[in-house]
């Protein structure tokens, strides 16, 4: 069953449901890019390192997001920095 939370304001609230995406483990950045509509995409890799030695980098997720949220993002970050 999905957990719903609910953020925004009174007059624009927006309902936020959870139905269990997987938290991913990430330690590389291997995309970080705007396109030409102002869409920041950003893609997260995990590193590991086979019995050889070799480090290898798996894709974990891809992330799009205006460039509006992204600078909310930014923000958020830094205060938690603070």
């Amino acid at each position: 069953m999905p957990s719903v939370g609910k953020l925004g304001t009174p007059e624009e609230p927006v309902f936020i449901f959870d139905e269990g995406a997987p938290a991913l483990y990430v330690d590389l950045i291997t995309e970080l890019e705007v396109d030409e509509n102002d869409i920041v995409r950003i893609s997260f890799g995990a590193m590991s390192k086979n019995g050889d030695g070799q480090i290898k980098a798996m894709i974990a997720a891809r992330i799009r997001m205006p460039k509006s949220i992204a600078r909310d993002f930014c923000r958020a970050l830094t205060k938690m920095q603070k």
